[in-house]
């Protein structure tokens, strides 16, 4: 048992640190041309997330699934698909995956530019209700696609997901940055120690992930998924 949950952990943590350094490291190419968001800008960060995420997901999906993002993982939790302990190490590996990417970035990649690059902030015109539904109206959207994907055609899930946050990207980035994750928030924000309404980014996606898993059980979901809908198995 131990070996498997050994494996879980090492499967995510790499997963992990492969779509957050190349996330981050997208943005800091972007912010290397120019440090205001333009159209350029937007474009590379967009394809970095996106494509970090398929690359990880293609990679280690038959290992750990590569869930690579919190909220999934508890979407997974409420749902009775994987236990207490599971959906910990999980939690754990994104945590230190994104970490150790971010750190690698900032000393020994892009040193040049300085802490600060990748926290996720809320722009001028967005307040604190605003940016808290968009992180969960984003997070919805993700983890209802992959619960969809994974019933009709478990194959594509790569390839959904990573359109998906391309998408995501594009639209919210001038607004929160676009997270969608807690994982590729809280690297960032911890390397930097910038925690400004950091808060929001752990709670939309949360949100977003239980919203999506319960009305995809309730209405899609057999009769055996909607009793342990919201059950927690320990072991």
């Amino acid at each position: 048992m131990y070996k498997k949950y050994l494996k879980i952990l090492i499967s995510e943590l790499l997963a992990t640190f492969i779509f957050i350094f190349f996330a981050i490291g997208s943005v800091s190419v972007a912010i290397s041309f120019n440090s205001v968001i333009n159209e350029l800008n937007l474009i590379i960060i967009a394809l970095g997330a996106g494509l970090g995420v398929f690359i990880s997901m293609s990679s280690f999906k038959n290992i750990s699934e590569a869930h690579l993002n919190p909220a999934v993982t508890i979407s997974m939790l409420i749902s009775s698909k994987m236990n207490l302990l599971q959906s910990t190490i999980y939690i754990i590996a994104q945590l230190l995956g994104s970490i150790i990417a971010v750190t690698f970035l900032y000393y020994f990649v892009w040193f040049s530019l300085g802490k600060g690059v990748g926290v996720h902030s809320l722009a001028l015109e967005i307040n604190l209700f605003d940016g808290l539904i968009i992180e969960t109206i984003l997070t919805f959207i993700l983890v209802f696609s992959i619960l969809t994907t994974t019933k009709n055609n478990k194959t594509f899930l790569p390839f959904t997901v990573s359109l998906i946050v391309i998408m995501g990207q594009l639209i919210a980035v001038p607004l929160t940055g676009g997270s969608m994750n807690p994982a590729r928030s809280f690297g960032p924000a911890l390397v930097s120690w910038e925690w400004t309404n950091h808060w929001i980014y752990w709670c939309g996606p949360i949100f977003g992930g239980i919203i999506a898993t319960s009305i995809y059980v309730l209405v899609f979901g057999s009769e055996e998924e909607r009793k342990l809908l919201g059950i927690i198995k320990l072991k």
